[in-house]
Order: C-alpha cells, then sequence, then structure tokens
C-alpha cells in the first residue's frame, strides 16, 4: 500500500511514536505538513510528549535504494561539521519495522532526519522577500565560509541549489542545535571517503555549469553553483534584482547559463556595486570557466567580504560550535584512561579513531609535554595540525567487540566516552545511558559474587592452616605419647560413631542421586514450559523457561530454541548475534544443521540476502533434516533477489509441494522467477496454476492480474488473447472488490487495468467501448479519493481520465489541484502542458513545460517538453 498520511496520524518509528502536523501554509485542507523534492517527499513528524521535530524522507520508487543503509552510517561521521547537521540519519529498515514496512512498502529505506526550521532560499526567491543589504551579505558570507570548511576537508555538496540551502539565521525562535545555515539533500555528498554514486549528479537547473550536465562528483564540484548563490544572496537587495529572477527556484534560466544575457549583466553590475569590482570578477571567471577547477575558491569569495561580517560570521560559527559541546566536560576522563582508549584502538586495528584520540589528547593535556611529544612521533605533520575526527560508530564498534568478549570494564569506557562526543545526538545519549546502567550493574553484580567466593576461600585458607598446624606437631613426640593401638577396644568406643558415619554418606549418596533426579525433572519441565508458552505465542514466557533451561544445562538444542524464539518476536538482530557468538565460543557446532538455517532465515527476513544464503546453503546440504524444503524456497527466493536467476531456476525444481497450498506457492515463485527473466508468457502460466491450486489467496490474484497487464504491454499477445486477458483480468480484480470493496490497492489496480484496457480499445477504434472503459477505471479511482486518499498518481489519473471522457473543465481543475498540492511534482506539469496544446493555448503551455525542465524528475518527460517548445517555436504559436 502507498503512504498518505493524514494530519493526526501516529507512527511508531526506532520504538519512538511521532505524530504527523499540518501544513501551516495551507488553509481551507488538512494536509500534512511535507515539501516535494526531486527524489521524494519530506514530512515533518513530532515525537509525542515532547518539542522533538523529526524529517521523514520518503523516496520515490526509482530512487529507492538499499545501499542507503550504508550510506547513511558513513554520513553520521560528518553530521557534526558545520552546516552538515543534515548527514545525522537513520534507514528505515525491515528488520525494525517488519510491521510498518509490510502495511507500507513505499517506507522501505525512507530516512529520519533533523527537521531543520527555516526559509530554504528557494523560499526567498519563491515569495520575492525583500531583504536588506546587511541581511544579504550575511548570508552570503554564512555560506561562503560553510562552503570554504567543505572545501579546506575535501568535501563538495555536488547538487547546490537555491531548495538545498536552509538559513535558521532568519527564522524566529530557531533551535540553537543547527547552525545559521544548513545544507540538505545530503545524498550525493562528496569526501574522500565515500563511495562514487552509480548516478552522477547533473546539478539543479539554474545553478548548473554547461559543462557538468554528464554529472560531477569531486572536491570541486560546487565552484560554480556556489558562485552564483552568493551572486544571488549578495546582490537579492537590489530590486531590479528581485524583479528579473527567471522563475521561484532560481536567478537564471537553464537555457541562459554561461551567456551573455540581460540578467547576467544585471546581477554582475549589483554585485560590484555590493562587493566591489574584485567580487564581479570572480564571478565572471566562474561564468566563464571552462571546468569547476577554473573557478574561484571558496577562500577567495570569503576574503572579499567586509571585516564585520566575515567577524560576525565567524563569531556565530564558534558560538555554534561551541554549543556543540556536552553537557559532560570532555576532559572528565583521566589521561590514562584516554591512553587506554586510545591503545584498545590500536589493538583492534583502528588506526584512524587511535590517531584522532591522540590528536584530541594533545589538544586536551598540552601541560602534559613528555606525553605530548610521545605522541607527535606517532601523528604525521598533516594529523598533528589538524582537528580530531571522533567518530561515534568507531566507538560503538569497540564498545560492542568487549562486550562480546565479557571484558565490561573495557566495554563501560567506550560507551561513556561515546556519550561525550559532540556529534552524538540527545535521544542516542538516552540510548547509551541506558546501556552504561546495565552494564554497571553487571560489573556491580559480579563484584559481588567475586566478594562471596573469597570469604569462601579465606574461610578454607584458615581450616587448612589449622589442620596444617596440627600436623606439623613432632611425630616422635606424638609416638611416646600414644599407647598401644587396641582394635577391639577402638571399635568398641566407637560404634556408634562409626554407624552414624556409614548412615550418614549412604543417606548423602541417596540425597544426591535424588537431587539429581529433581534437577533433571526441574530442567525438563521447563523446557516443556518453555515450549507450550511458545505454542500459545508468549514469546517473552517462552524465553524465561528456556533460559532457566539453559542456565541448568545448556544444549544445542536450547539454544537454537532460543533463537527461534528471538526470530518468532522479530529481533532477529539479537538472534544473528546470539547463535554467532555461540559459535564463537564454540559452544554450537558450525555444522548444526538447524543453527545455520535459523541464521539464514533471520538474514533473509533481514532481506540481507547475501549473509542469509551461505547458512541457507549449509542447511541444504542436510536432506534429512526437517528444514531442507524451507532452506530450499528461501534459497530460491534469495537468489532471484540478488539476480542470481540461474541458481533459483535449478533450484525451484527440488521444491516439493505436499498439498495444494504448498504446490500453489511453487508454482508462485516460478511465476515470480519467470517476471523477473521477462518471461512474460510463462509467468502468467504459472501465476494463472497457483491461484487454480488456491484461489482464495489474494496475493497469488494480484500478481496474476498485474501479470496479464504486463504481457498485454508486449507485442508477444495477438489482439483476440489480449481481449480475453483484459477480461479475465478484470473479473479476478471484481473479485477481490467483492471481498474488500475499500482496499486501495484493489481500486488502484481495477482502476489501472480498466485505463489500461481503455486504450487498448481506442487504439482499436472503438470508441464506444474505450469510452464505458475510461468511465470504469475513473469511476474506481474516486473511490479511491473517496476514501479520503490524496495520493499524487491517484489524482493526476482521475484528470487524465476525466479528459479521456471529455469532461475538460474537471480535468484541468483536477491537473490544477494535483500542482497546487505537489509543487514539484514535474509529471503533473507535464501532463497538464500536453493538455494546454490539445486546447491550442500555447503561450499557457510553454511555462509549465518550462517546469518540467526546471523539476528534472523524469528524463523522458523532460526530452518530451523540450520537443514541444522546440516545435511550438519553430511553428511561431507562441507570437
Amino acid at each position: 500500500m502507498s503512504f498518505q498520511p493524514e494530519v493526526g496520524e501516529s507512527i511508531r518509528l526506532f520504538k519512538r511514536r511521532y505524530t504527523f502536523p499540518k501544513h501551516p501554509a495551507v488553509q481551507g485542507i488538512d494536509i500534512p505538513y511535507g515539501q516535494e523534492g526531486r527524489q521524494g517527499t519530506v514530512y515533518q513528524i513530532k515525537e509525542d510528549n515532547t518539542r522533538n521535530k523529526a524529517a521523514l524522507k520518503v523516496f520515490r520508487e526509482r530512487f529507492k535504494n538499499k545501499n542507503q543503509v550504508n550510506l547513511s552510517e558513513q554520513l553520521k561521521n560528518y553530521s557534526s561539521i558545520y552546516g552538515l547537521s543534515a548527514c545525522l540519519r537513520s534507514v528505515i529498515e525491515e528488520g525494525e519495522h517488519a510491521r510498518l514496512i509490510g502495511q507500507y512498502d513505499d517506507l522501505e529505506y525512507s530516512l529520519i532526519m533533523p527537521w531543520i526550521d527555516g526559509p530554504t532560499w528557494a523560499d526567498i526567491l519563491m515569495e520575492e522577500q525583500t531583504l536588506s543589504k546587511e541581511t544579504c551579505l550575511r548570508i552570503s558570507c554564512m555560506l561562503a565560509f560553510l562552503l570554504k570548511e567543505l572545501e579546506e576537508a575535501g568535501i563538495a555538496h555536488c547538487d547546490l541549489s537555491s531548495s538545498n540551502v536552509i538559513l535558521p539565521f532568519l527564522q524566529e525562535n530557531a533551535r540553537p542545535i543547527f547552525a545559521d545555515i544548513e545544507l540538505i539533500d545530503i545524498e550525493e555528498l562528496y569526501a574522500p571517503e565515500l563511495s562514487e554514486p552509480k548516478a552522477l549528479p547533473g546539478g539543479s537547473p539554474g545553478y548548473a555549469a554547461n559543462y557538468v550536465k554528464d554529472g560531477v562528483w569531486s572536491k570541486d564540484a560546487d565552484r560554480f553553483a556556489g558562485a552564483v548563490l552568493l551572486a544571488e544572496m549578495a546582490s537579492w537587495h537590489r530590486e531590479e534584482v528581485r524583479r528579473l529572477k527567471a522563475d521561484d527556484f532560481s536567478y537564471f534560466d537553464t537555457d541562459e547559463m554561461q551567456k551573455e544575457t540581460e540578467r547576467y549583466k544585471k546581477l554582475l553590475g549589483a554585485l560590484q556595486e555590493t562587493l566591489g569590482e574584485q567580487a564581479a570578477q570572480l564571478f565572471k571567471k566562474a561564468w566563464k570557466s571552462n571546468s569547476l577547477e577554473d573557478c574561484p575558491t571558496f577562500s577567495e569569495w570569503f576574503e572579499l567580504f567586509p571585516e564585520h561580517v566575515r567577524n560576525f560570521v565567524i563569531s556565530s560559527h564558534e558560538k555554534y560550535m561551541a554549543s556543540k559541546k556536552p553537557s559532560v566536560p570532555l576532559g572528565a576522563m583521566s589521561l590514562d584512561t584516554m591512553l587506554q582508549i586510545a591503545a584498545a584502538f590500536e589493538g583492534l586495528g583502528n588506526k584512524r579513531a587511535a590517531h584522532s584520540e591522540y590528536q584530541f589528547i594533545m589538544n586536551q593535556f598540552p601541560e602534559q609535554k613528555a606525553v605530548v611529544e610521545e605522541l607527535q612521533m606517532l601523528l604525521n605533520e598533516e594529523e598533528e595540525n589538524g582537528r580530531p575526527e571522533l567518530i561515534p560508530a568507531h566507538y560503538l564498534e569497540a564498545a560492542q567487540h568487549f562486550e562480546k568478549l565479557q571484558d565490561w570494564n573495557t566495554a563501560l569506557i567506550f560507551y561513556t566516552r561515546c556519550t561525550q562526543l559532540p556529534s552524538v545526538d540527545f535521544t542516542t545519549k538516552e540510548e547509551l545511558s541506558i546501556i552504561i546502567e546495565e552494564l554497571q550493574s553487571q560489573i556491580r553484580a559480579e563484584a559481588e559474587q567475586q566478594s562471596t567466593a573469597e570469604k569462601l576461600k579465606q574461610i578454607a585458607e584458615e581450616q587448612e592452616k589449622a589442620t596444617a598446624a596440627a600436623l606439623a606437631e613432632p611425630l616422635e613426640a606424638r609416638k611416646a605419647e600414644r599407647p598401644k593401638f587396641n582394635v577391639q577396644q577402638f571399635f568398641f568406643n566407637n560404634w556408634k560413631w562409626m554407624a552414624g558415619t556409614v548412615t550418614a554418606v549412604c543417606l548423602g549418596i541417596a540425597l544426591y542421586y535424588m537431587y539429581q533426579a529433581s534437577q533433571e525433572k526441574k530442567w525438563h519441565d521447563y523446557i516443556q514450559q518453555g515450549t507450550e508458552a511458545f505454542s500459545q505465542r508468549r514469546y517473552s514466557e517462552a524465553e524465561q523457561y528456556i533460559q532457566k533451561a539453559i542456565d541448568k544445562k545448556p544444549t544445542e538444542d536450547l539454544y537454537t530454541k532460543m533463537a527461534t524464539i528471538y526470530i518468532s518476536q522479530g529481533q532477529n538482530q539479537q538472534a544473528i548475534q546470539y547463535l554467532g557468538d555461540l559459535k564463537l565460543k564454540k559452544e554450537l557446532s558450525p555444522r548444526n544443521t538447524e543453527a545455520n538455517y535459523l541464521m539464514g532465515r533471520a538474514y533473509f527476513i533481514e532481506t540481507n540476502y547475501n549473509e542469509a544464503i551461505p547458512y541457507y546453503e549449509a542447511a541444504y546440504k542436510d536432506k534429512k533434516n526437517k528444514y531442507h524444503q524451507d532452506a530450499i524456497r528461501d534459497l530460491v527466493i534469495s537468489y532471484a533477489s540478488i539476480n542470481q536467476l540461474k541458481k533459483a531456476n535449478t533450484l525451484v525444481e527440488q521444491l516439493q509441494g505436499k498439498d495444494n497450498k504448498s504446490k500453489a506457492f511453487v508454482a508462485y515463485l516460478k511465476g515470480d522467477l519467470y517476471k523477473r527473466q521477462g518471461k512474460g508468457t510463462e509467468a502468467v502460466d504459472s501465476f494463472e496454476k497457483s491461484v487454480d491450486l488456491d484461489p482464495a489467496n489474494k496475493k497469488y490474484i494480484k500478481k496474476l492480474i498485474e501479470a496479464y497487464i504486463n504481457n498485454n504491454k508486449t507485442n508477444q499477445t495477438d489482439e483476440s488473447t489480449k481481449t480475453k486477458t483484459y477480461e479475465n483480468a478484470i473479473s479476478l480484480a471484481n473479485s477481490l472488490l467483492r471481498e474488500d470493496y475499500t482496499n486501495i490497492d484493489y481500486l488502484n489496480l481495477t482502476g489501472q487495468l480498466y485505463y489500461e484496457y481503455g486504450l487498448f480499445a481506442e487504439d482499436k477504434k472503438q470508441k464506444a467501448k474505450s469510452q464505458n472503459l475510461y468511465k470504469e477505471a475513473l469511476n474506481a479511482y474516486n473511490q479511491v479519493t473517496g476514501l479520503g486518499i490524496q495520493e499524487r498518481n491517484t489524482i493526476l489519473n482521475t484528470g487524465i481520465l476525466y479528459e479521456k471522457v471529455g469532461d475538460k473543465a474537471k480535468a484541468e481543475a483536477t491537473y490544477k489541484k494535483v500542482i497546487k498540492q505537489n509543487p514539484i511534482y514535474g509529471h503533473a506539469y507535464f501532463v497538464y502542458g500536453m493538455f494546454q496544446i490539445k486546447e491550442k493555448n500555447y503561450k499557457k503551455a510553454l511555462p509549465l513545460l518550462k517546469k518540467v525542465i526546471q523539476i528534472n524528475e523524469d528524463p523522458t518527460d523532460v526530452n518530451l517538453a523540450k520537443e514541444r517548445i522546440k516545435e511550438m517555436k519553430v511553428k511561431k504559436v507562441l507570437i
């Protein structure tokens, strides 16, 4: 189901509950506070019972990427840098949010980030806000300073534009946790440690140089766009500059980049009057450049600003960086402890983290000259003079390593040190405080046990000394005093004691075996109680019983039972770590088939197919194991998911269905494999078989309908077969709706089906039939919107269908509505622009098609828009 949040709706992310507030700028209609962007929509969400705000970025399908997980972990390392707060982000994955993603698959790989209050530079342009000269100087100087800092660190944004610069500086009651200027949409950030994106950013309309349209990702990537932004910002106080802006998102039009147009000359003159001749020369140098290396550096730009403006910006930067320091002073740890941390990093092979810690020690303890001199020998000149990069991930990884080794004290040191780092946010500190408290409890408990053990040891030592003292008496002296031993007399004198001793020994042996038997019974009882609780889905209770059984007598079977409980509760990572630790300690055999299957299953549920496959392959080898067929099933899906289709095809033939349901699932898997290979006819045949075997399974029916639609779009099917296929698909879709007539997915699928069938009929000149089909599609989409769903594609499709059935007034009203609600929805502008061309309203069509080019959302739409504009100019219909 697509994700379309309503105002007041709540959502649970990372164990915190958030609510979607109303958009403050939209009157008369309740829509959530969201902002459309090139890659997706960013919603504001508010944490319940706090004042905390966050941003939820939901990507469009073509921008969803599993690589977001690794990228976000890498970007967190840059979140402490001035102006890069947006780098602090977490990815929503199925592992931790299985139920949520199961309901809204749009949310997979979405991001949660800080919500930064303040207008973007695009907001200033759009509203044509009048700013004083001093304010413009401060804003442009802030940007120059920020870009200078990044450039000196070898970092670049790579897609600078008016929409990607936020100015908390201009926000009343702005939260002090953000810099006065912040960069957003940093998914394509360049840094030496980051991996190059698959599609290189080509820059934004109105800011990209002509020579970077094929894409650029380098440390100099911001120089041209940054120069344009700086010139805009510095000169915005001039009325003629505001009046001449090309559109709501940039001063320059895309077609006039690097040309000597009227806008260029005006901006150049305004910049010269604002910042002087040297500034005009720098801008001219960037404008006439043939490469990014030809453009001036941001240090050159920064030096041009008046001293009082530079001092203001530097002071603002210093105050911000000081506010980022934690409430607990970083120097709270002793020098010895910090040296211990650095040495531990060295031992773990993390030289970078060790050297950063050494850098910090040198800055924090300059009076310790001997230590400083010794550390200087370990660092190169660049490290010695640079600022330390204290990256939280390094400390957390080390802490977890020492936890696995049960070295609680060292783990505690690393967790505590992590709470003191400037880049750690408040919520992370809260989580760390819980971990620290648990570790401290663990250490105290072990200390108490140790204390008790020491007391017992002391008592034993005292008894041993007393025995030794008695034995130390001279043997000859005792011989002289001892009378001759009389056996009869001895038995007569001691028969009661000896009888008691024999009885006690026998009783002790009996009690021992009785105790062992009772313990064995308890052990079996715990297992039975745990198994019963698990079967009734009382997982927490089951976990407690199985843990008690493990404490009494651990076995490999109990370990796998515990892992199964974790997986059943959705705690897949915990199951992975639990089984991995047991294997590491050699308490669990690497050949244990059930353990291998469970490890594979946990990774599989997390959609980490590459990690799952080796464990599944190990479980698959054991042909007699009860998990053999399950391992094959999951291996087929895993191979298919990473595009190893040949292996998946080979393996799927080994799946054996015992009943109709399992046979249907095998047919469904085969259909999915055929679909992935582009074998439409075979996919349809397999999906039809799955529906025949399990006609109540709605998932199979839906897949079959989708396969019918996709197959009918190809030239592999003749017309009569296509007609029959559409009729069958409509019958199936209506059967789904009879079961659940308010299901949004079913209604959307039905609307799409009628629309596709209508296009087919229209192509065959069957006007009456196509009109009826379009009306049925329109009815389905109207039911969706009637249920309160305001998803932009659905509304746009409704407009297209109104146009198809000849209701042009409603079509136009719908197009305007979708654009108003989604002002950066490129495809909506394209459809509306084409509508105006059909109506011969060419002057109305032109700005709509220009908007398509500017938003640059879909390459096909952009190319067609350019072609239509060119045609209109050639035909001279715009005069």
